[in-house]
């Protein structure tokens, strides 16, 4: 059984973080023409990507605590599982903005990408961040539900 290490972790990672860098590229040069874009609707597109990346931010700093194991040694595959939820969630409230910029064209959308992607930045996995994922195999009599 390959086991995923922090080596594979921060590919993963990378890929995750170059997504909507190339997204917002590609919104940049292949924008629709504004007489397709929905410029009144900025307003309510910016309170929405704002909300999407504040509760991707919160959620992907809640959620993968929560996952846990039962296994036996199994640190390090609850670690990627934990930080590839976090980062995921992340990537979404990236690009959520994005959409946003081409539906609308407003430029602060990009804005909300930066703070999503800042976000993501923080949670690279670092020796640190990895130990700090990874957890103890929970100790006591074993589920009977679970074999």
């Amino acid at each position: 059984m390959n086991v995923p290490t922090r080596r594979t972790a921060v590919v993963v990672w990378l890929g995750i973080l170059v997504t909507p860098l190339f997204f917002a590229a590609v919104t940049v040069v292949v924008a629709p023409p504004p007489e397709m874009r929905s410029p009144e609707l900025a307003g309510m597109f910016f309170w929405m990507a704002a909300a999407v990346v504040g509760l991707g931010i919160l959620l992907s700093r809640i959620l993968p605590a929560r996952i846990g194991t039962t296994g036996q040694g199994a640190r390090d595959p609850v670690a990627f599982t934990r930080l590839t939820i976090a980062w995921a969630i992340l990537e979404g409230a990236a690009l959520f903005p994005l959409v946003a910029q081409l539906v609308t064209g407003d430029p602060f959308q990009f804005l909300l990408t930066g703070v999503a992607l800042a976000a993501l930045v923080g949670l690279f996995p670092s020796e640190a961040r990895w130990a700090s994922h990874s957890v103890q195999p929970i100790e006591g009599p074993r589920n009977r539900l679970v074999r």
